[in-house]
């Protein structure tokens, strides 16, 4: 993982790297470097939490494995990658509205709203997909029915 790193940070600051990945992806650019850091920790994170679910169930059952508690860890990281892949939209998409409005570009036009309309639309979709989350959780672990409190019985009470 450490090597990994690294490696992605020599490959950032080598110049014919750049040129060659622009060349040959036309919209890939460094100025969106904050969309690709959520991607490429998205794709780690959902490789990592991965292994270690099916690590888990593999080893605590004695090399049987329980295909529906690997398919729901599965289902809820993958959209909790969704979760961080919308956070690192926003954030890019907070980037590049900043960087309008340092431009001196004027304030009410189409392109303003286009970008204040993207972060609203990435921070519904990532609302979303967490309430997703919690309601896969909600079948993953079952209904619990709500019952009331129990009611305390009082000294002096009049029942």
């Amino acid at each position: 993982m450490i090597a990994l790193i690294i490696l992605l940070i020599f490959l950032y600051f080598y110049k014919p790297f750049e040129t060659y990945l622009l060349a040959a992806i036309p919209n890939v650019h460094f100025s969106n470097v904050v969309f690709w850091f959520a991607s490429l920790v998205g794709v780690v994170g959902y490789a990592i939490a991965h292994w270690q679910s099916f690590r888990g169930q593999f080893f605590r059952d004695g090399g049987e494995l329980n295909v529906e508690v690997l398919v729901f860890d599965t289902l809820q990281v993958a959209i909790l990658i969704a979760v961080i892949f919308c956070a690192g939209g926003t954030l890019q998409a907070v980037e590049m509205l900043g960087e309008y409005l340092v431009n001196r570009g004027p304030i009410i036009d189409p392109a303003f709203g286009e970008k204040l309309l993207a972060i609203i639309l990435m921070v519904i979709l990532a609302i979303l997909f967490y309430l997703l989350h919690h309601l896969v959780r909600a079948f993953r672990d079952g209904w619990a029915p709500r019952r009331p409190p129990p009611r305390a019985s009082g000294a002096g009470g009049g029942d």
